[in-house]
């Protein structure tokens, strides 16, 4: 894994796992592909020799197709209540406009009804011939979109019991391995899509009436469903002249698409859908005959995508499906257009189609009501709506075309885009402050890390989403290289520097654990040792605080030449630290980017598949698992706060820079967290986003603590690694003792007390003047009181924190304004005065 041949490995690993298989199938296999074109041409001849009204049970009148039988058992004595029922829905929301369409104009009782109203023509419908067949309705003549509900046990399936089906008579070629039957619905309630697709399918037109084929991905979920519901692929016919829409499941079991023209509601539909089944049908046969390596599967089977069915088959419950499009309501922009206008609909349908820019009104929403039969487990739905519901319970279903869809998507696509570049911005602005090994040293790793994998993990997704989505691939695609552009020219390569000056102390703690764990036991108990600190010249040992008492000169402690004194001890020991931290810092540069490369994104990789299987889980299951990893994706201000404390550092990042990254990767989850019309349809959880919300601003707020209070503010005494503190508090009655003073203190009283000063101008007895030697100007330095507490140094907590924050105190006892050391020690950690060698911020 630490060498990119294990990537190309495991790339062509996956290729060979996932790439499809074109052999020649079997004599078994070719004789299953025989048989199953047969059955399809019997079907045909069977949709082709019968008439409207063949299936009547009531009658005693069967279709000799599967499914259609008397010996199988299905419920077809609930076909009639349940045709019944969607008429209903015609009439509630197209009255006797929608009949007289239905039926082809053939109701003279319709017609003087219509005809009784004394209706004027519109004058916006040029079509208009005085006949009310030419009279156009307000619905949408191409419906391809993305429909959303809730659904409901509908009041005809009181009392419908589940039918005992013998699926060994049924299809006795087939060896189901349960006869427990997949998408069951069981529960009273739940949600409801229909994604509607007719983009390319055959129309055919006559003069009382057109009639197009249409394809839908239905998903159904209740409780007992899992991951997003029942996924079902249908099939069927869309009448535009009055928004109708009859689709049916097909499979081994059930010739739903051959029998379709018989679920009709009317004579003239069925005639409309039996003469361009024929056509449509026919022709699929003809291809699939043509195909060199077919397989023995339907081409219109309601489980497209899942292959695992051809060798472990499950029964699944079959579902005829009836919606009704609602008129559309829209307001005209100006008196040019009329409101609600079939006509203006038209325009607004064409100018979605092919866009000119005119002056149009927004695209109304498509609104549809559903009646879900089951003829084999027994039940029907409906879509919950008015007028059995309150308009606040339910619309019925409801979405966008798919024009406005995908119109919408892009403009949030380029939002998050332009998201992505000012995230790029702030990072370089970071990696610009960051330059020398100084700031790097603060910076934690994994802050970094986890941002770019957030980056890496949205690149993958819009490179994929640009794969199947082709009207939005421009966009998508450029979101994706600015994703890309992101982590791999930006993110990496900060994390490789951040990577390269931590190197000596990564290596400094690895050998401390060896040695702990290699040391052996001791009974004496031996005195302690002073803690390690790592400073870009190498390691050593923790200066005493500049305020504690030093044991006195009684000639005996051997007198050490400072190493300004020692020039030549100096360069060598320079160039001794600068041989070996440059010789561990580096080590193979090449390999440990490599490494660390391969290992970003096998990690990136895995969560990704680890994602993509989890929307295969139940409801519960995925849903905790997105607000752990969201939650995980969202703590990546953790890392530096815990750098903060073991390394009694602050002022890693600019505050623009943890401000600005902190809004804009909270804001995308926000969105799809609280905004019910999201772009993915994802369900929303306010409390989960607020959580979340709060969990990131305590940890923006921890930080802006630190930086105030210190490091280390929240951690008990002994609870991490002794540090040295830059801002000691200075004693009153340490006066005497110079030695523990910062260098120059003595200097500074004397001085303040050789100046004569008024009485408003005297000087306080708390506070003593230094000189900074970085900037040349006078410090005041608050000074704690004899006996005090230490609280006292300056009147107050809040007083004594900024008053001590003003200052900082070298182990070598200079004294400088925090905000001059500060900038030196980004660039050198060094006293400015006398060149020892300082610990990190």
């Amino acid at each position: 894994m630490d060498t990119p041949r294990t990537v190309l490995l495991v790339f062509l690993i996956l290729f060979v796992f996932l790439s499809p298989d074109t052999q020649q199938p079997t004599p078994s296999q070719q004789r299953e592909v025989d048989h199953l074109i047969s059955d399809e041409h019997h079907a045909l001849e069977v949709l082709n020799d019968s008439r409207y009204g063949d299936l009547n049970t009531a009658a005693g009148r069967w279709l000799n197709v599967t499914g259609l039988r008397e010996e199988e058992g299905y419920v077809w004595g609930a076909l009639a209540r349940v045709q019944e029922r969607a008429r209903e829905h015609l009439w509630r929301v197209l009255r006797d406009e929608g009949f007289w369409k239905l039926d082809g104009g053939k109701d003279d009782r319709v017609k003087k009804m219509i005809e009784g109203e004394g209706r004027h023509p519109n004058p916006m419908n040029r079509s208009w011939t005085g006949e009310i067949w030419d009279e156009m309705l307000p619905v949408y003549q191409n419906v391809t979109g993305i429909l959303r509900g809730e659904w409901v046990r509908s009041p005809i399936s009181a009392g419908m019991r589940a039918p005992r089906i013998n699926l060994t008579t049924s299809v006795p070629e087939m060896a189901y391995l349960t006869q427990e039957y997949n998408r069951n619905i069981t529960g009273s309630g739940g949600k409801l899509q229909f994604k509607l697709d007719e983009k390319r399918s055959k129309e055919l037109s006559l003069d009382h009436g057109s009639v197009r084929e249409i394809s839908a991905q239905v998903t159904i979920k209740d409780d007992t469903s899992s991951g997003d519901g029942w996924e079902i692929a249908m099939h069927g016919v869309h009448y535009p002249d009055f928004g109708g829409i009859v689709i049916s499941t097909t499979s081994e079991k059930f010739a739903g698409v051959f029998a379709l023209p018989h679920y009709s509601l009317s004579e003239h539909t069925f005639s409309l859908a039996q003469r361009l089944l024929n056509q449509t049908l026919n022709a699929a046969i003809k291809k699939q005959e043509s195909e060199l390596y077919a397989t023995p599967t339907f081409p219109w089977s309601s489980s497209p995508n899942s292959p695992s069915e051809a060798f472990f088959p499950i029964p699944h419950c079959e579902y005829i499906v009836y919606l009704q499009q609602h008129p559309t309501k829209f307001t005209a922009p100006n008196k040019f257009f009329l409101s609600e206008s079939p006509a203006t609909l038209r325009l607004i349908e064409d100018e979605l189609r092919f866009p000119q820019g005119a002056p149009l009104p927004k695209a109304p929403e498509m609104t549809m009501s559903a009646v879900i039969f089951s003829p084999d487990c027994g039940f029907v739905l409906e879509s919950k709506g008015p007028p059995e519901y309150a308009p606040q319970e339910g619309l019925h279903l409801a979405g966008p075309k798919l024009e406005s869809y995908i119109r919408l998507a892009k403009r949030h696509v380029l939002a998050y885009a332009a998201m992505l570049v000012l995230q790029i911005f702030l990072l370089m602005q970071q990696m610009r402050e960051a330059s020398t090994p100084s700031t790097r040293s603060r910076v934690s790793f994994y802050t970094i890390a986890i941002m770019s994998m957030g980056d890496g993990f949205a690149f993958m997704g819009f490179l994929f989403a640009s794969w199947l989505v082709d009207a939005a691939f421009l966009t998508l695609i450029m979101t994706a290289f600015f994703a890309f552009f992101g982590v791999s020219f930006f993110g990496m390569k900060f994390l490789m520097d951040i990577w390269t000056v931590q190197t000596p102390e990564r290596r400094e703690r690895e050998q401390q654990n060896v040695v702990a764990n290699t040391q052996p036991a001791v009974t004496v108990q031996a005195p302690p040792i002073p803690a390690v600190i790592v400073t870009p010249a190498g390691a050593d040992t923790l200066p005493l605080p500049v305020t504690a008492r030093r044991p006195a000169d009684t000639g005996a402690t051997s007198i050490i030449l400072p190493s300004d004194q020692d020039l030549d001890v100096t360069e060598a020991e320079n160039t001794t630290n600068t041989q070996t931290t440059n010789q561990d810092a580096t080590g193979n540069p090449r390999r440990e980017f490599g490494a660390l490369f391969s290992r970003f994104y096998f990690l990136l990789l895995g969560i990704i598949f680890l994602s993509l299987h989890a929307t295969s889980w139940p409801t519960t299951l995925r849903s905790i698992y997105t607000n752990i990893l969201v939650f995980a994706y969202l703590s990546f201000w953790t890392p530096q706060i815990y750098r903060n404390v073991m390394r009694n550092c602050r002022k890693a990042f600019r505050w623009e820079f943890v401000l600005g990254q902190s809004t804009l990767r909270i804001a995308p989850f926000l969105y799809f967290y609280t905004v019910p019309s999201n772009v993915l349809f994802v369900e929303t959880d306010r409390n989960a986003a607020y959580a979340l919300m709060g969990w990131l601003w305590v940890q923006v707020w921890v930080l802006a603590s630190q930086e105030i209070l210190g490091p280390r503010f929240f951690v008990p005494n002994g609870w991490a690694p002794p540090a040295y503190d830059y801002h000691p508090i200075l004693r009153e009655e340490e006066l005497e003792v110079g030695a523990t003073m910062p260098i120059g203190f003595t200097q500074a009283a004397e001085d303040e007390a050789s100046v004569s000063t008024t009485p408003g101008e005297a000087r306080s007895k708390r506070q003593r003047s230094f000189d900074c030697a970085i900037c040349r100007e006078n410090i005041d330095v608050p000074i704690m009181p004899a006996g005090g507490s230490d609280s006292e140094a300056t009147g107050g907590f809040g007083d004594s924190i900024f008053g001590r924050r003003s200052y900082m105190v070298t182990p070598c006892r200079h004294i400088f304004h925090s905000v001059c050391l500060e900038g030196w020690m980004r660039f050198r950690l060094q006293c400015p005065i006398c060149r020892e060698t300082l610990p990190p911020l």
